[in-house]
């Protein structure tokens, strides 16, 4: 992922599609080869029905995973990843499950590889009045997060080298 060649990634524009916005969110979306994202999306699926009993969902499908690096300074504000809006993009309103896998770990050792800030942090889990209070998660390599699509979360800044993550959503 992180000698790949990539993109900036994209944040949902409504029913209009996706456009960059580096005030939202920025990071980079890898991109890796298709027997990659394969492996990725079939080792999802062997867990859907386990996922869909934790969540007590109905899930039908997994929509395309997205191989992300985030570098020094790189965030995504929070959000939620689905919308009951009509004016959404389909691909969003479809969302039910959204899952994180950490491809390395949060590291406070400079001569580790991982990375420093970057937490997956979870807002409006606590009784604090709105989403002020972000709950992090710090990272580590191989944990998959999965979590209801309409959960708002964000990724802090990363403080220190790459966060390689791989995020993708059941519907």
């Amino acid at each position: 992922m992180q000698t790949a060649a990539g993109r900036p990634a994209t944040v949902a524009e409504g029913a209009a599609g996706e456009a960059v916005d580096e005030a939202h969110r920025r990071t980079r979306l890898a991109e890796v080869s298709p027997e990659s994202s394969a492996g990725i999306t079939d080792r999802l699926l062997a867990v859907k029905a386990e996922v869909a009993e934790h969540f007590e969902r109905e899930l039908s499908g997994l929509q395309k995973p997205q191989f992300l690096v985030y570098g020094v300074g790189d965030f995504f504000h929070s959000h939620a990843d689905t919308s009951d809006e009509p004016t959404e993009a389909a691909y969003v309103r479809d969302r039910v499950v959204s899952a994180v896998i950490f491809v390395n770990g949060e590291t406070d050792d400079q001569e580790r590889a991982g990375y420093g800030g970057g937490a997956l942090a979870f807002f409006g889990l606590m009784d604090d009045g709105g989403d002020a209070v972000g709950l992090p998660l710090t990272g580590q390599a191989g944990l998959l997060v999965a979590f209801p699509a309409e959960l708002v979360h964000g990724v802090l800044p990363v403080t220190r080298g790459e966060r390689c993550t791989i995020a993708t959503w059941f519907t």
